[in-house]
């Protein structure tokens, strides 16, 4: 695990560096930790160095934590960012860049717990996955790489961040191995992650990448309101890293 702290408050990154080495040997984990003054020096790492988590804290000399979250977020979207702050002002920005976490100083030990207690968590679940038949042989698909699902003669072609698999399994045996808190089964041949849906247009959900996934009539009302509860609960995880 590689793990970044940026803060140009010595004592600060002094106290974190402590109290995550505090976590880490507790769980006997194998982990590399860096240690910034500012923004910048930490993105000068970037093109050459892989984060797992990074401590980021909002008021720097020269650029934010902000501002550097949002530079980070454009080459990599899969680094945790945990916020520390003496103020909750910029809270909607962590929205906007995908934080897991704030940490309001004074840090406490018990707060940085929680917090890589959630990372660790969410690592967890970054490494579920689904077995489907793809031939004569079965292939790995990690589910947080799936973005929609359709029939497609007598497959089912999943579409991922990477690549598109043509499974020999029915929409209805797929949709039972995905978590139905994530995906949604909103068409007899569709199933969609609703994470990678941007908006929702007519009898259409309009996915990031630009791709429509209809919706059937009859039925607008109760999906609309699945995708409603979904962004409801993202909203409430939030509010939890306060």
């Amino acid at each position: 695990m590689n793990i970044g702290i940026c803060d140009d408050y010595e004592k600060d990154r002094e106290l974190l560096t402590h109290y995550v080495a505090q976590y880490i040997a507790a769980l006997q984990l194998d982990y590399t930790l860096s240690t910034f003054e500012s923004g910048e020096d930490f993105l000068e790492s970037v093109p050459t160095q892989k984060y797992d988590i990074v401590f980021l804290d909002i008021y720097m000399k020269g650029k934010t934590g902000v501002d550097t979250a949002r530079i980070l977020r454009e080459t990599d979207r899969s680094c945790l960012i945990i916020f520390t702050t003496t103020s909750l002002d910029h809270a909607l920005d962590g929205f906007e860049v995908g934080a897991v976490h704030y940490l309001v100083k004074p840090l406490k030990y018990k707060d940085v717990e929680i917090a890589l207690d959630r990372c660790k968590q969410l690592f967890a679940a970054a490494e579920k996955y689904i077995d489907v038949k793809t031939g004569h042989m079965y292939t790995r698909v990690l589910i947080k790489e799936i973005i929609f699902a359709e029939v497609y003669s007598n497959t089912v072609l999943i579409h991922t961040n990477s690549e598109e698999v043509k499974a020999y399994i029915s929409l209805d045996e797929l949709a039972k191995l995905l978590p139905t808190d994530i995906f949604l089964r909103c068409h007899r041949s569709y199933i969609v992650n609703m994470g990678c849906i941007a908006s929702q247009d007519g009898s259409d959900f309009i996915l990031k990448s630009g791709t429509k996934i209809p919706i059937p009539r009859k039925e607008l009302q109760q999906m609309r309101k699945r995708y409603t509860d979904y962004l409801f609960n993202c909203i409430r995880r939030r509010n939890d890293a306060f």
